[in-house]
């Protein structure tokens, strides 16, 4: 059997084993574990899914029997290496369905992430592997979040620093953004800052308020601390 074959035949016994539900938990547990580092609360993923604390403690419970997180009661809890295997499948099959919107069907990277929540539980791998071969195997979601290869391997330590991080006149190029919020999102691209934008920080102002101006477009703008810290760069030589 060859790497792919192994590769499908691992992720089907699992989407065979999982309902979507499941999967929308494993991958929201997963990205949550990489804010919040490692344990991950219950009151945390009911805000992130809009749903009751009970509803997740119920969810949790089936999880945690099917060893795909560890949990005492009360607690938070964190993946499993099971768990965790499972969840980079869903996460590479997502974060493949919100790049193929973006670049083949024009989706906005504000309206990608509601559509790819349906399609990640129907992508097959063989579908996954031509998503890839078409855009020539990307290594970012529209929103910079790296797309975990066949062998689901995937860096997520890129040595970038918040917005809110940098110095005044730092020049820095936009490499990730941590939202899925899609009033944020639509507020941050339509003032030009997305992935591969650069920028030049202007002032951080006592107020809590971060002064940039957009390079490419010549346009400044302000945004508040908290939406700054999710958008994080690298910073760029001056020419």
């Amino acid at each position: 059997m060859g790497r792919h074959d192994r590769e499908a035949s691992n992720c089907s016994e699992s989407a065979t084993s999982l309902t979507p539900t499941m999967e929308d938990y494993l991958r929201h547990i997963y990205r949550l574990q990489r804010e919040t580092d490692e344990w991950v609360a219950n009151s945390t993923v009911a805000d992130r899914l809009g749903v009751s604390n009970s509803t997740v403690t119920s969810m949790f419970e089936a999880l945690a029997e099917r060893n795909l997180i560890e949990r005492e009661k009360y607690r938070p809890v964190r993946l499993t290496d099971e768990g965790r295997t499972a969840a980079l499948h869903i996460v590479r099959r997502h974060r493949l369905a919100e790049t193929m919107l973006f670049e083949i069907f024009g989706y906005g990277i504000s309206e990608v992430d509601s559509e790819a929540d349906v399609l990640e539980h129907h992508l097959s791998d063989r579908l996954c592997r031509e998503v890839e071969r078409i855009l020539d195997a990307p290594e970012t979601d529209p929103h910079g979040d790296p797309i975990p290869d066949v062998n689901l391997a995937v860096s997520e330590d890129d040595g970038t620093r918040s917005l809110a991080e940098v110095s005044e006149s730092s020049r820095v190029e936009v490499v990730r953004i941590l939202t899925q919020d899609d009033e944020v999102l639509d507020h941050l691209v339509s003032n030009g800052i997305e992935p591969s934008a650069v920028l030049v920080l202007d002032e951080t102002t006592p107020f809590g308020m971060v002064n940039v101006t957009v390079a490419d477009a010549d346009r400044r703008t302000s945004l508040p601390e908290t939406i700054a810290t999710k958008v994080l760069v690298d910073t760029v030589a001056e020419m």
